[in-house]
């Protein structure tokens, strides 16, 4: 069973990592080994089990084009992309729990503008029709990832943690009423 990582990054999931480059748009390093474009993998037709691209779609030139090498290259893939614009919210939740990694990665994100596109369930099912050889069979859900809102991961590091930690103590009861989940990402298993 080998298994196919389209857009790995700083990710070491899958027997074959693929990546355009050894560092991503955000600068994080890529755990790659194999260094290709998602547009033409160098692979045989079925050669994989189980691929898998996640949040890499929104980057490329040709989302389409992209979906269609991994239909070509696995029997099965799971895709996964922001369910909105992909970074405004995190901003707003990274600077309201004070968590500087995940403000400063939705912030080089937006002002980069490595988002090219807005995908959508829909716009994965309209590519892979394009594909006539294989049956079309795509589960779209919401993924079961989630951002606690409001978090506190950057509040209890520090001088200032034991502070906060008796606080959010107190205040138990009323924030557990006030927590939300926010489910960033789309999930299509094909």
């Amino acid at each position: 069973m080998r298994t196919l990582n389209v857009g790995c990054g700083p990710d070491d999931w899958g027997d074959v990592r693929v990546d355009v480059d050894f560092k991503t748009q955000t600068g994080a390093t890529s755990k790659l080994n194999v260094r290709a474009d998602a547009h033409y993998l160098p692979f045989r037709d079925s050669v994989f089990s189980f691929g898998r691209c996640w949040h890499v779609l929104e980057h490329v030139e040709n989302p389409a084009q992209a979906l269609l090498e991994l239909r070509r290259t696995c029997e099965s893939f799971d895709v996964r992309f922001p369910v909105d614009e992909g970074y405004y919210k995190q901003m707003i939740i990274g600077a309201l729990s004070l968590d500087v990694g995940m403000f400063l990665g939705a912030y080089r994100t937006m002002k980069g503008r490595f988002h090219r596109w807005r995908i959508s369930p829909s716009f994965v099912e309209r590519s892979l029709r394009m594909d006539q050889n294989k049956l079309l069979l795509a589960n779209a859900t919401i993924s079961d990832r989630f951002i606690q809102c409001p978090h506190s991961s950057g509040l209890l590091s520090g001088r200032k943690s034991a502070v906060f930690r008796r606080f959010l103590n107190a205040l138990g009861p009323l924030l557990k009423k006030v927590t939300m989940k926010y489910y960033y990402e789309w999930k299509v298993e094909v």
